[in-house]
């Protein structure tokens, strides 16, 4: 387990597809797939939106008033009993990644994809940007290589991304969301995504932008 303070750590999101993004407004109880979708800010304004995966690590796709991630990097593993033998086999099944995020509540957004779009979105022909858009279910298809969300750390040294290295979780889905309210302080809610696709280091952003292979998922 990994812990950084949001002064620390640059963090942006972003869907995975390359051309469609999610994006709600506080007047509407909920979210729909659009092309592109890059007029605010992740983490601002009435309406907001979670840009695609062409932006990359940008001031559109970067997660505002962050104040702690928790990074956590395992392994799923299984547990094998052989009759007759005292010793058990303990077999990697996959790795396990799982980023909480913890932030001052600014918006909506957050509630919204955890409601509507824990899993992002899909295109009804291809990734083209004339396709029809969806927020994706989880059951069209188990071989959806687009789905979900991509999140970049970018460990901050006094520039800004892609210049610094860039930690990149790929494929990252929603699992749970909550909030704290306190009469006297500053509300702050609490996101966790999980992925079980190896994450990939960079600075450019040919390796930051490119998509998830239908080998890695």
């Amino acid at each position: 387990m990994t812990y950084w303070i949001g002064k620390d750590v640059d963090i942006y999101m972003t869907t995975e597809q390359i051309h469609l993004a999610v994006s709600g407004t506080e007047a509407t109880d909920g979210m729909s797939a659009v092309v592109s979708g890059t007029s605010s800010n992740v983490g601002t304004g009435v309406t907001f939106n979670i840009p695609c995966r062409n932006n990359g690590p940008t001031t559109a796709s970067k997660i505002t008033d962050v104040t702690g991630i928790d990074f956590s990097p395992s392994t799923v593993d299984e547990n094998i009993s052989y009759f007759g033998k005292n010793t058990n086999l303990v077999a990697e099944i996959k790795k396990a990644m799982t980023i909480t995020i913890t932030r001052k509540v600014s918006n909506p957004v957050f509630d919204y994809v955890y409601q509507h779009a824990r899993d992002g979105c899909y295109a009804s022909s291809g990734d083209t940007a004339s396709t029809t858009a969806y927020i994706f279910d989880g059951l069209t298809t188990s071989n959806n290589i687009s789905f979900g969300y991509r999140i970049y750390l970018s460990f901050a040294s006094g520039t800004t991304a892609p210049t610094d290295e860039v930690l990149v979780l790929r494929n990252c889905c929603v699992t749970s969301h909550s909030k704290t309210m306190t009469p006297d302080g500053a509300t702050e809610e609490t996101i966790e995504l999980y992925s079980y696709v190896q994450p990939v280091t960079g600075f450019s952003d040919s390796i930051l932008t490119s998509g998830t292979t239908s080998t890695e998922i």
